[in-house]
């Protein structure tokens, strides 16, 4: 009975009787005061026109007239004379012909003791110019309001009940439709818990439901492929240092057990052991960095940056090999200032490991490096015209340790994390990468950081 279906069916039910039950008493109130003003109305305008016809006929047709009036309605007419003596009753018990009424206001509320029978009553003088008759009383019994009220009554019940089971059945598909997909994400999410992503839920509504079970899919699918990345980048770790460790034991224990034929062998061993020593430290040094990036406490100097200076400094770091490959390395900066907020060490270090990745994947051609200013944003391109990227691996060129030639990957000496790294710094100093890239033709990198406004420092 915990269950979101009888919550939430309970809750509509519960509002619904809320609205019903007031709005059917004062339906009922309503009708019963319309039908009480109804009748006083009635009985006041009878007693006025039976007064008028009263004072134009004599003492010995008074009787022919009560007969006629109480034959033709429910009401009871009670006619007093100029001395207050009854001379004519149609059926009032407690007054015999002759006795007196006793004093009586304009209107009012009536019984009958004999029967027990309520009546309203309106009183009406019959004009001065008669000498028959002085007043006359016309009683209508209660009964007639409360006959109403009752149909009135009845008719409302009905119609309540009748809305009642409406509303039960429109609670009971709203229900079952608003909580069978929230009972399916319940499922899907303890699914997911115990570690089964192969999970879907159908999307069947444009509204916040279908738009939270879309989430719960895409959740899913990046839980997949965390944990998909996760094992690889475990196993690309593993790899990454395997290598290098295998070069390390070898060569030490050759040196251990005098395995060389000569000096120059020794230290050609003694040489490779640095060089893959210095690999396993740059790998380990672009993993915690690239941790703390991601765990948000990479700590960031920031001041105002020319991003013409960084990117100049940064082409300065790499010119000599690009000239030892042959290729051309030109920078093309806008004219004025393309200040940033940023930590300038970090903004060179962007620049440096794009620049290099160009220079490792160019074998001809040349690397263009353009800063301008684009409205309030400073624009940075790096463009190169190596092997390019396919379309197909293009999403995945900021994920750690991806390569896009891996069989080239030891020989140029890389960690396989300056993109992720370089995409992290960029978005840690409120910028934005894009990558735009044709296979064979080349590759351009294009970094976006909001231009710094005057007070900022």
């Amino acid at each position: 009975m915990n269950t979101i279906f009888f919550k939430l069916g309970g809750s509509i039910m519960a509002l619904f009787m809320i609205v019903l039950l007031p709005l059917g008493f004062v339906l009922n109130q309503i009708f019963t005061n319309f039908n009480y003003a109804h009748i006083q109305e009635e009985t006041e305008e009878r007693a006025s026109q039976y007064a008028v016809l009263l004072a134009g006929i004599d003492e010995s047709n008074i009787a022919l007239l009560v007969k006629s009036m109480a034959s033709e309605t429910v009401q009871e007419v009670v006619i007093l004379d100029e001395n207050g003596n009854v001379v004519g009753n149609s059926g009032i018990n407690e007054f015999a012909l002759g006795e007196r009424l006793p004093a009586q206001g304009t209107r009012g509320s009536f019984t009958d003791t004999v029967n027990g029978q309520d009546y309203f009553y309106s009183r009406k003088p019959v004009p001065s110019d008669s000498v028959n008759a002085g007043e006359i009383y016309i009683f209508s019994p209660s009964d007639l309001m409360g006959n109403s009220a009752v149909q009135v009554r009845n008719a409302l019940i009905l119609s309540g009940v009748g809305a009642l089971l409406l509303a039960f059945g429109f609670t009971f598909i709203v229900s079952k439709k608003l909580s069978d997909p929230l009972q399916a994400m319940e499922k899907a999410a303890r699914r997911m818990a115990r570690g089964d992503l192969e999970v879907e839920l159908p999307v069947t509504t444009r509204d916040e439901l279908g738009s939270l079970s879309n989430s719960m899919n895409e959740l899913a699918q990046e839980l997949k492929r965390y944990r998909s990345s996760r094992q690889e980048f475990f196993s690309n770790v593993s790899h990454e240092f395997r290598t290098p460790l295998s070069y390390l034991q070898g060569y030490s224990h050759a040196l251990k057990t005098g395995r060389y034929q000569n000096k120059v062998e020794k230290q050609q061993f003694i040489s490779i052991i640095h060089e893959e020593a210095q690999r396993m430290n740059r790998l380990v040094h672009d993993l915690f960095e690239l941790s703390r990036m991601e765990e948000e406490s990479f700590p960031l100097e920031l001041e105002l940056v020319q991003v013409e200076n960084a990117a100049q400094s940064a082409a300065a770091k790499v010119e000599a090999e690009a000239t030892k490959k042959g290729i051309a390395l030109r920078l093309e900066i806008e004219e004025g200032s393309q200040l940033i907020v940023a930590d300038g060490f970090r903004i060179e270090q962007i620049f440096t490991n794009l620049l290099k990745n160009a220079v490792s994947y160019t074998e001809k051609g040349h690397i263009l490096v353009k800063v301008c200013t684009e409205g309030e944003r400073v624009k940075a391109t790096v463009s190169d015209t190596g092997i390019g990227i396919v379309p197909e691996e293009l999403p995945y060129i900021f994920e750690r340790f991806y390569r896009v030639e891996k069989s080239r990957a030891r020989d140029l000496g890389g960690t396989g994390l300056g993109l992720a790294i370089v995409k992290q710094l960029t978005e840690l100093q409120y910028g934005t990468i894009h990558v735009e890239s044709r296979f064979g033709k080349g590759t351009t990198f294009t970094l976006s950081f909001p231009e710094a406004r005057e007070g900022d420092e």
